[in-house]
């Protein structure tokens, strides 16, 4: 890595910026940092670093491989419109293929020749006197860049509630997002902590295998039937040759998942309309009335995420399923002890608790102008311009940051979103010479005082304790349409932004020129 030196007064070279020569480094290597490092290669950019923490590229795909793991959107929309991959098998992928889509496009597209594996940042720390960023990686090298962007999206941190006895547990116990392969699972009592996105994937699977599982539900879900299927061999023909058939699919799917957004606003008929679907997916699949009692939200549909799945409930129709609603007091040596007084023994433990949303980039200190610490402004939830920016840090973006979560699409489209609104960024710093972008606090303000005016419309808002939330404000996600936010990403507002002439040795790029 390429280090520019400043000794005492020197100046250095005064040439203008080129695109190939800024350095832009991208925290972690998953669909948000490798479809950025796609589109900053096509633009013209080659001094990207991207610093994956793993020994892998793939980000979420790369860490959840407990058994079920897959995609609740459907493939063709679940992929990079400028990369588009002809052969899925299923209407929903599973991690597998999605992770081995992630693979081929880094080599094809050429950006694994810029990824460093095995490469956790510690730190990243702007530094006014030359404008670059620093960081910092747990292998002792420090990389110096122009541009820093962090990648690790918002689903990152696995999060096990601190449990009283958990220490005393004489059993194994992980996170589904770091599942334990070597521990076997057939013919063993579970208990599978959590009932929301991954449990209802991991209980199909693992019912075929254990002598007993518990269920340990906290709060119920709304549930929508997922009609998976396998492509037949005709269609997966057709998506190979006809690019338009395949292109009509993808529109489709999102025109669909648009049309969906409405049933996120309080009230709505949409809400109505696919509450009652979950409900007749739940009649139908329960046969215990009393139980299915137990398994009805007592929330406004949409207020935490929505699932899909076509057998998750049936599950429960077996013998050595149970579903336990009673809290957890706390774990001892045979197993989990709720608050009735009952000991559920089990011998593994699966925690499918989720993800520290409010707290992602927690294990990484980023400091920016005045040495100011992104942890402590987001001490009471994080916050962006965009989602993409916040006011002093300079020449440091966000992809999939506060506010750009989804609830009716595909995260992807968001991605692409950020991406391209940063790519203009770039490409503003290299034509106007600068040497820092920096969005102004006035306008992050006004933009989420009116985010948040928008999203007490919306169910998120509406009193379920989700991790959409953080205190009295919506953190994760976004108020509108994706249509939206394309419209409103599509050209970068620059005038919201404070642009910095380039520092020479202490004197601005004018003046430098000059002397």
């Amino acid at each position: 890595m390429d280090q520019a030196v400043h000794a005492g007064g020197a100046i250095a070279s005064a040439a203008p910026r080129r695109r190939e020569t800024l350095r832009i480094g991208i925290m972690g290597a998953g669909f948000g940092g490798i479809g950025l490092a796609l589109l900053l290669r096509k633009a013209g950019f080659s001094a990207i670093t991207l610093l994956e923490r793993a020994d892998r590229v793939g980000g979420t795909w790369r860490d959840n491989t407990y058994p079920g793991a897959a995609c609740d959107v459907r493939s063709h929309a679940y992929s990079l419109s400028f990369a588009p991959r002809t052969d899925w098998t299923e209407r929903y992928a599973g991690h597998a293929e999605i992770l081995a889509y992630i693979e081929e496009v880094t080599q094809r597209g050429g950006v694994m020749p810029h990824v460093r594996l095995n490469s956790t940042v510690m730190r990243a720390r702007f530094d006014g006197s030359d404008q670059t960023w620093r960081v910092e990686t747990t292998d002792g090298a420090t990389h110096v860049f122009d541009v820093f962007v962090s990648a690790v999206g918002q689903l990152s941190k696995p999060a096990i509630p601190s449990f009283p006895g958990l220490g005393d547990f004489d059993g194994a116990y992980f996170h589904s997002a770091q599942w334990e392969h070597g521990v076997q699972l057939a013919g063993k009592r579970v208990a599978l902590i959590g009932s929301a996105a991954s449990a209802v994937q991991i209980l199909p699977e693992i019912a075929k295998l254990c002598a007993h599982v518990d269920v340990f539900q906290r709060t119920p879900s709304w549930i929508v039937p997922r009609n998976n299927g396998r492509y037949s061999a005709w269609r997966k023909f057709l998506f190979r040759h006809l690019p338009g058939y395949r292109w009509a699919l993808r529109q489709y799917l999102y025109l669909y998942g648009e049309f969906l957004f409405d049933a996120f606003r309080t009230g709505s008929w949409r809400n109505g309309l696919l509450r009652r679907s979950a409900l007749r997916h739940l009649n139908a699949q329960i046969q215990d009335p009393v139980l299915r009692e137990r398994m009805v939200p007592a929330y406004e549909l949409g207020c935490k995420r929505v699932l899909f799945s076509d057998d998750y409930y049936p599950c429960f129709n077996l013998p050595h399923v149970r579903l336990v609603t009673d809290p957890i007091s706390g774990f001892e040596r045979d197993g989990i002890r709720t608050a009735d007084g009952t000991l559920h023994t089990a011998e593994i433990a699966v925690f499918a608790t989720g993800f520290d949303v409010r707290h992602c980039l927690q294990g990484v200190e980023i400091r920016g102008a005045g040495d100011t610490k992104l942890q402590d402004v987001w001490a009471d939830g994080p916050f962006a311009y965009r989602g993409v920016a916040v006011a002093g840090f300079p020449n440091m973006f966000i992809l999939y940051g506060p506010n750009t979560n989804l609830g009716h699409n595909s995260i992807l489209v968001m991605l692409e979103c950020q991406s391209r609104y940063i790519v203009q960024c770039l490409k503003r710093i290299v034509a106007g010479d600068l040497g820092t972008l920096d969005v102004t606090r006035a306008a992050m303000d006004l933009y989420n005082e009116r985010l948040q005016r928008e999203l007490k419309g919306m169910v998120w808002s509406t009193g379920c304790g989700s991790w959409y939330e953080s205190g009295n404000r919506i953190t994760a996600n976004w108020s509108r349409s994706t249509l939206e936010y394309g419209r409103q990403m599509k050209h970068v507002a620059f005038a919201d932004f404070i642009e910095r002439p380039r520092q020479y040795g202490g004197l601005n790029a004018v003046e430098a020129s000059v002397d």
